[in-house]
């Protein structure tokens, strides 16, 4: 079993929880969602039904071996017998926090989507780190019954950036930009416990168009994007507003990136690695066969518990440049 180190509240409590745990699983997403970890401890004794109950909305921080997962905040905890265990759920966004609690209505009129971005931060007293080199102009939105997370990722979501949660800071990022990056490590196939993959040709297209013509102007803004690995295919239509001809190339470009990152999937697991994160990107070698080639991790869940440490991941094939 991989080195564990357990804080809570500020106090290492790794050694007292030696005895009890049963499994631990941290769950790292590239976007959507809140990063979340599952701890389940034994408690024959009750300890943790009385002295020991750990009390929603403190914190957990956790490392395993050298991966840092970052910290955590209790939301919910869950007694069962028998056997009399005691489960704790926990978050990367506390429950209460002002980023997903938050209900109300607020309008943005012409201004560019990281001044939305720096605006919700600052309201939620976090820190916004805005890595996108592309930040298009919004005429108008409108955050009406949605907490400020929640239209964060919508409208983020929009231009094909995506929005993170992590240790208390606030990342908006392209989720293209990270698959130009270097692979971590190359993987064989004798290194996997369970090994899944997927080719579809469900809601894959050889390329996207964008037209808009503005209500009350003469403007037209047209652009088509190609996926250059098809020489045939379906054709998928977007009429969605746009201020330029800039921003109707990079909404063809994203529209038909997001329908076909979805035409090859894995999902694997080995030994614990902590280089496996969400957002990093992996080789599988010439053993994969048509799965060989460069994948960028969707989801990682890495699980400890007596039997040992694994990691699993969900990832999709890179695509090439079109």
């Amino acid at each position: 079993m991989e080195e564990l180190k357990i804080i809570y509240e500020g106090e290492d409590v790794t050694k007292n929880l030696e005895p009890y745990l049963l499994s631990l699983t941290v769950n790292d997403k590239l976007s959507g969602e809140a990063d979340d970890l599952n701890l389940t401890l034994a408690d024959k004794d009750k300890k943790f039904l009385g002295q020991w109950f750990p009390t929603r909305g403190s914190s957990i921080t956790i490392k395993i071996g050298s991966l840092d997962c970052g910290r955590f905040e209790v939301d919910e905890v869950t007694v069962n017998s028998p056997p009399t265990t005691c489960a704790v759920k926990a978050t990367s966004i506390a429950q209460l926090s002002e980023l997903r609690q938050v209900d109300e209505s607020k309008s943005w009129e012409n201004v560019k989507l990281s001044k939305i971005a720096k605006d919700i931060a600052d309201e939620s007293n976090v820190e916004l780190f805005y890595e996108a080199d592309f930040d298009p102009e919004i005429t108008r939105a409108e955050q009406s019954e949605y907490s400020r997370l929640a239209f964060l990722e919508k409208i983020c979501a929009d231009w094909g950036l995506i929005v993170k949660v992590s240790d208390g800071k606030l990342i908006v990022y392209p989720e293209e930009q990270l698959e130009t990056r270097d692979a971590v490590k190359t993987i064989s196939w004798e290194e996997l416990i369970h090994f899944q993959a997927r080719a579809t040709l469900n809601e894959v297209y050889k390329d996207c168009q964008v037209n808009y013509k503005h209500a009350t102007k003469s403007e037209l803004f047209s652009a088509t994007a190609t996926d250059s690995t098809k020489t045939e295919g379906k054709t998928l239509k977007i009429n969605k507003k746009v201020s330029s001809q800039a921003e109707a190339e990079h909404l063809a470009k994203h529209e038909l990136r997001k329908k076909n990152k979805h035409e090859f999937e894995v999902t694997l697991t080995k030994r614990f690695d902590a280089e496996l994160v969400a957002g990093n990107n992996f080789e599988l070698d010439d053993s994969f066969g048509f799965f060989k080639g460069k994948w960028l991790i969707d989801e990682a869940t890495h699980t400890v518990n007596r039997q040992g440490s694994v990691t699993k991941v969900k990832a999709h094939r890179v695509q090439s440049s079109s």
